[in-house]
This record gives C-alpha cells, sequence and structure tokens, in this order.
C-alpha cells in the first residue's frame, strides 16, 4: 500500500531530524560548540516535535499494517479455500482414475461422496479407508437389504389394510415373518444372479486371457521367422556360407511357419453365458394336500431339490433349505385357514411375486400336466430309502430321554429326604 510506503518515509525523515537535533543539543552541552539560547530552544522545539511525529506516525503505521496483514491473511486463506475447493470438486474423477484401487473401491467411494452431508469433506486416503471398512463389513448390502426389508414391509401393510375382514387379526403372529421370507427369497434370488454374473464374468476373463496370449505367440513367431528370413538373404550373399547352414535355417523357418499356421488355427471357444432361469412354479395343491398324500409332498421335495440345484455355493443351499420350511409353514397355515386366509394368502404370494419372482402355476392345462408328471415319478421312486444320516433314535431323543430320566430321579430323592 502507498499509504504504508509514505508512512515508512515520514518516520525515517524525522528519526533523521531527531537524531540531528539531538546531536547538536549533545554539541552544545559538551562544549564542542555553543547554541545561542534561542538556538537552543529551537533545537528542544525541533526534537519534541519530531519525536511526537515519529510516535504518531508509527501508531499510524501499526495500524494500516494490522489491517494490511489481516487483508493479506483472508487473500491467503482464499487462495487455499479455492485450492481446496478444487481438489474436492475433482475428488469422483481422481478416485475413478485411481489405477492402484479396485473397481469395488472405487465404486464404495463414490457411494460414501454421495451420501455425506452437504459442508462435509475427507480426503482420498480417508475415504478410502472408510470404504475398504464399508466393503469388509458388507455395509452398502445391508443398507440395501434394510432398505428392501422397509419396502416389504410398506406394501404388506398397505395390501393388509385394504383387507377389511376381522377375522384377519389371528394371523398377526406371522405378520413380522412374512416380509422376512419375502426378503430371503429376493436376498437368494440376486445372490444367486450375481454368483452368476461373477462366473460368466470371469469365463469372459480367461477368453480374454487366452486371445491376447495367442496373439503374443503369434507376434513373437512371426518376429522370429522375420530374423531367419533376413539371415537366410544374408547367408545366401556370403559365398563362404555353407549348404548345411543354409538347410538348417530353411528348416528352421519351415518349422515356425507351421508353428504359426496351427497358432492361427488354435480356436479358443466362446464361453457359453449361464443364465438363472428363474425358480420353477409352485402349484397350491401340493400345500393343500401336504401330509394326505405321497404325490403332494413328492411335489414339494422335487420343487425344492431343483431350487437347490440353482444355488452355487453350499451357503446357498443352506439359507434355502430354511427359507423352504419357513415358506411352507406359512403356506400352510394359511391354507389351513381356508376362505377366512384367502387375501392375507394372496398377499404374502403378491410379495413373493414382486420381490422375488417366486410364481404360482396358474394355467389348468400345465397343472393337469404336472400332476401326471408327479404321478409317474412317484410311481417309479422307492419309498422304503432312507437318507444316508438316518436313525431312529435320534440326539435329541436321547437329550429328552436323559432330561426325563433325570428328574424322575431327582423327584425320587426328594421324596426320600
Amino acid at each position: 500500500m502507498e499509504s504504508i510506503i509514505a508512512l515508512e518515509e515520514l518516520i525515517k525523515d524525522n528519526e533523521t531530524k531527531i537524531a540531528l537535533q539531538e546531536k547538536q543539543i549533545k554539541n552544545h552541552e559538551t562544549g564542542v560548540y555553543r547554541l545561542s539560547r534561542m538556538g537552543l530552544a529551537s533545537a528542544e522545539n525541533s526534537l519534541e516535535l519530531a519525536t511526537q511525529l515519529v510516535e504518531k506516525y508509527k501508531k499510524m503505521l501499526e495500524q494500516l499494517q494490522s489491517i494490511e496483514g489481516e487483508a493479506l491473511r483472508e487473500k491467503e486463506q482464499l487462495v487455499i479455500l479455492a485450492e481446496r475447493k478444487k481438489y474436492f470438486d475433482a475428488q469422483p474423477s481422481r478416485i475413478k482414475l485411481n489405477k492402484e484401487e479396485s473397481s469395488d473401491k472405487k465404486l464404495e467411494v463414490l457411494r460414501i461422496l454421495d451420501e455425506l452431508p452437504e459442508g462435509i469433506q475427507f480426503e482420498d486416503k480417508e475415504l478410502l479407508e472408510m470404504a475398504e471398512k464399508s466393503l469388509e463389513l458388507n455395509l452398502s448390502d445391508l443398507e440395501e437389504f434394510h432398505s428392501k426389508l422397509e419396502d416389504i414391509k410398506s406394501e404388506f401393510k398397505a395390501i393388509k389394510d385394504q383387507i377389511e375382514d376381522e377375522n384377519l387379526q389371528e394371523f398377526q403372529t406371522i405378520d413380522f415373518l412374512i416380509p422376512l421370507v419375502v426378503l430371503h427369497f429376493y436376498v437368494l434370488k440376486s445372490n444367486i444372479q450375481d454368483h452368476i454374473k461373477k462366473i460368466n464374468d470371469k469365463a469372459l476373463q480367461k477368453q480374454k486371457d487366452l486371445e491376447e496370449e495367442k496373439n503374443l505367440q503369434i507376434k513373437k513367431i512371426q518376429e522370429s521367422f522375420k530374423e531367419q528370413e533376413e539371415l537366410l538373404q544374408a547367408k545366401q550373399t556370403d559365398k563362404s556360407t555353407k549348404k548345411q547352414e543354409l538347410l538348417d535355417i530353411q528348416s528352421t523357418m519351415k518349422t515356425l511357419s507351421n508353428k504359426l499356421l496351427k497358432t492361427k488355427n488354435t480356436k479358443i471357444e466362446k464361453p457359453i453365458e449361464k443364465k438363472f432361469p428363474g425358480f420353477p412354479k409352485y402349484e397350491d395343491w401340493w400345500i393343500r394336500e401336504l401330509w394326505s398324500s405321497h404325490q403332494a409332498y413328492f411335489a414339494l421335495f422335487r420343487w425344492k431339490k431343483i431350487i437347490n440345484k440353482l444355488c452355487i455355493t453350499t451357503e446357498q443351499k443352506k439359507a434355502w433349505s430354511i427359507i423352504f420350511d419357513r415358506w411352507v409353514f406359512i403356506k400352510k397355515l394359511l391354507n389351513d385357514k381356508g376362505k377366512l386366509a384367502y387375501h392375507y394368502h394372496f398377499a404374502f404370494d403378491s410379495l413373493l411375486s414382486t420381490y422375488a419372482e417366486v410364481e404360482e402355476e396358474l394355467e389348468v392345462k400345465n397343472i393337469e400336466s404336472m400332476e401326471t408328471i408327479i404321478n409317474k415319478i412317484t410311481a417309479r421312486e422307492d419309498f422304503t430309502k432312507n437318507v444316508s444320516f438316518h436313525k431312529v433314535i435320534t440326539s435329541y431323543l436321547k437329550f429328552k430321554t436323559e432330561k426325563i430320566n433325570k428328574s424322575s430321579k431327582q423327584k425320587e430323592e426328594d421324596v426320600l429326604f
């Protein structure tokens, strides 16, 4: 600022005057040369005035410098803020272009960025650490499933609200179970589809790697062939070359040519894309006649087995076994209630259809056809077979027997004493 420069110069000028007046007064006092009475008074007056001016100008300078310093700090702060804004504005793009991190982690970072409240910002390193922990805990999946469960509950409630039959109140005991079973079906379907996608992606990547390896081999063979070709030309022009040398080179070229042809003709099979065919349709009579006919039980058994084959991992198979048991429990309970539960039953089926694509067969022709198939299969089935882990005396039966015997013995001892 010009005002600061001017004040600094004024201070210097007056400090020079002070030094001059002090020197004059000192010379007068030491007798170097004497000032007149008026000259001494003038020197003292000039010294006092210059001193006052220096003090005044210094105070003014301090005020200006404090204001200037604050402005400078504000300017620096604005520069820093601008740089930070630029840093955070480019953060999503920078994360996407990060080649050191996995795609899953980068996607998780972007998801976290979308969730952050306005004004809250984190460095790249901090976001990557958060994403890593989030992936480790499967937080995005849990959040998705929680959201899906809330959707199912909301839709289930909306359907029930439309049902005016007071007799439905007794089904409140399974209200909490129905949305969960629907969610479990949804998760099972999604999980199977995700695994199929991973299998397909892995197969495609393998095909791509084989193609690249094949092209690399072709390139190397072609380079080797070219080297031998150039060597042959050089040897042919060299009079000192022996005939055997030429024959050896030609033999090598022939071998390379055959190898090149074989490599080019090597077929890399295109992977067959696996697809999720969906859950097979079930039929209502299987539930209606369950525990009353072999056909109904066996039809459900086959239906369960088909879906079990759709499961890829052991965890999926275990989950399906639990889901099936709960589904049968709810379906049987509602089916036994008959007309009183029709609307409630329909609500359960509708949710399964919407969220998990679990459908009931409605075409009469298909139902009758399936009945014929089931009857034929049942006729061939040997119902005298037992499972591999069959035991008449189960572990629970042993536990129960021991507990009852122990309790009886304790009562007898109590009577005696």
